[in-house]
């Protein structure tokens, strides 16, 4: 896909935004193409003059009710590099004004504006795939909250060895990649939304910072590195003092280290860890965008093989990896215990 010439997509963003798609049911929707010279199929296709091919909506349409706000209006723009991403993101902000957010929507860059009820996103994807869309805020938030509010289920879903990586190779999908997240970190002001997702075990952990990696690493080249690395530190003050480990990204590299002592001495030098002068072992990946969840692997291994994979793991964030304001890990480890959750299973079950 050819990158748009700058007069037409001034155009397509004044075009969208003058169109007033107001909560997106169908007949609001069928008006805003109307709008723009415009028609809506009943299959949902779109055909409207000079709009990107491919442009089309889609959602589950109330068959009794047309005023249903369930349908997303997307377009495709453009086949980009991340470095081409402020380009496209400078004409948004000329037409609709300073983005309402920015957040890591799973592996993918996702920038929101809400204007009333409708919300504008333009998201960029790992591949490249740079796509607008206009949809309801009320169902949009309606999404979120919901699976915001459902995650405590996760657990229950996870098969039995799912619940922490074997070792470095385990690289494979499992049950436990099986979660619902709308992003693992958020920026600007007032920022994505109120919710900070819970991480269960060990397993979600490392899909979960796997995710947090790729988007932000992709958020770093689009928007541009901030002035810190992102720093995460796991430990366990209260019960395991000498065992702290330190997962670092950067636009780079990503690092991993933890104090060299008597207790983890063992752990590291299995996990090719190299010991440094300064009494620390380090581990370093240099391509971030395909090491993602290498990393993640061995970090939640080696939290395990210390003792720390417990429900009194803390993770703390520190660092200011972007080049816009507000930025925020929106994870918050609180670790089960897997007996505990069947414990509880067989309790529901009795009662």
């Amino acid at each position: 896909m050819e990158l748009l010439p700058d007069t037409r997509l001034t155009d397509l963003f004044a075009r969208l935004r003058a169109a007033d798609f107001r909560d997106c049911t169908r007949t609001d929707i069928e008006r805003a193409c109307r709008a723009m010279g415009g028609t809506l199929a009943s299959d949902g296709s779109v055909d409207i003059p000079d709009m990107p091919a491919g442009t089309h909506t889609f959602g589950d349409d109330d068959p009794y009710d047309e005023n249903k706000p369930c349908r997303l209006f997307s377009v495709p723009v453009a086949k980009v590099e991340p470095e081409q991403f402020r380009t496209y993101l400078d004409r948004a902000v000329a037409a609709w004004g300073e983005p309402t957010w920015y957040s890591g929507l799973s592996e993918d860059l996702d920038v929101g504006w809400i204007d009333g009820p409708t919300l504008y996103t333009l998201e960029l994807a790992t591949d490249g795939d740079l796509e607008l869309g206009i949809r309801s805020l009320e169902v949009d938030g309606n999404r979120r909250w919901w699976n915001w509010k459902t995650q405590y289920h996760y657990p229950e879903f996870l098969d039995e060895d799912d619940w922490v990586p074997a070792d470095e190779h385990d690289l494979e999908y499992t049950s436990a990649d099986d979660y619902e997240v709308d992003y693992t970190w958020s920026a600007g002001s007032p920022g994505r939304g109120a919710e900070v997702w819970s991480v269960y075990t060990l397993a979600h952990l490392r899909g979960l910072l796997t995710d947090l990696v790729t988007s932000l690493h992709l958020a770093m080249r689009a928007l541009g590195p901030g002035p810190q690395p992102l720093v995460l530190d796991f430990y366990d003050l209260e019960h395991s003092p000498d065992r702290q480990v330190r997962f670092t990204l950067s636009s780079n590299e990503i690092r991993v280290s933890a104090a060299v002592t008597d207790a983890t001495r063992h752990h590291l030098a299995a996990l090719g860890f190299t010991d440094r002068p300064d009494g620390t072992a380090l581990r370093c990946w240099s391509d971030v965008s395909t090491d993602a969840r290498a990393a993640a692997t061995v970090t939640t291994v080696l939290l395990h093989r210390l003792g720390l994979g417990t429900e009194y793991l803390t993770m703390h964030e520190s660092g200011d990896p972007l080049s816009i304001p507000g930025f925020s890990v929106d994870l918050d480890v609180g670790l089960v215990d897997p007996d505990e959750d069947e414990d509880d299973d067989e309790a529901d079950d009795d009662s």
